[in-house]
């Protein structure tokens, strides 16, 4: 029958089993590479160093460089969603040719708003106005504040000023864009009735922040 044998594994296997544990042993504990060249390290620190040389250059921009730049950088990041010529791409996502829409308004006043806590940390209850007020006061906002005001809209004065153009950390400008609105939406990200749109922190510096603001206040013909 077939039995087993005890015979001795061939010299040289064992030897190389051994020197293979050994080499093992060796590679994790003493010569992986951790204190030595990293190529992610390396792109790191070039990126840090062309960030620093970049603000140094752009310290003291002027506005219409400003403006060359955000149109740049809107290209690159903003127009996938937001369509080259900055309209919407057909209500996708916001439409900058213009402040606000109606049925934005309506949503904010139904629903509230928290979402810009950079530049706005206390954000706007729901509910504020009620009923037929609603679409009057939507109306009026989304028109660029024309015609006769509403009544309801002195429940927006103490924070949106009397006429719509916000308070420093308390609400927004509804007339138009500036640097504190755009700023805050890029840091924190925004959520409304067209659907959410992501943080860009860390994505883009201050400079090119700002730069971006002017562009879209461009766009928005203010």
């Amino acid at each position: 029958g077939i039995g087993e044998y005890s015979n001795p594994i061939p010299s040289g296997w064992g030897l190389i089993f051994i020197g293979a544990i050994i080499w093992m042993l060796w590679y994790f504990f003493v010569g992986y590479p951790t204190n030595q060249f990293s190529q992610i390290g390396q792109w790191n620190e070039e990126t840090l160093e062309y960030q620093a040389k970049f603000e140094e250059k752009n310290k003291n921009i002027d506005v219409a460089g400003l403006r060359a730049m955000g149109g740049s950088v809107y290209l690159v990041q903003c127009a996938p969603c937001h369509g080259v010529e900055a309209d919407g791409s057909n209500g996708k996502a916001h439409n900058f040719t213009k402040r606000i829409s109606k049925e934005q308004v309506v949503n904010m006043i139904n629903n509230g708003g928290n979402n810009f806590k950079t530049s706005f940390p206390a954000g706007m209850p729901a509910g504020l106005v009620s009923g037929a007020d609603v679409d009057t006061l939507a109306a009026y906002v989304s028109g660029g504040f024309k015609g006769e005001k509403p009544a309801a809209w002195a429940n927006c004065t103490s924070c949106h000023g009397e006429n719509g153009e916000g308070v420093t950390m308390v609400a927004p400008n509804l007339k138009a864009y500036d640097n504190d609105l755009v700023t805050s939406v890029l840091h924190d990200g925004k959520k409304g009735v067209i659907g959410a749109m992501p943080s860009f922190a860390g994505r883009l510096s201050e400079t090119q922040v700002k730069a971006v603001a002017e562009y879209i206040r461009s766009i928005g013909g203010k």
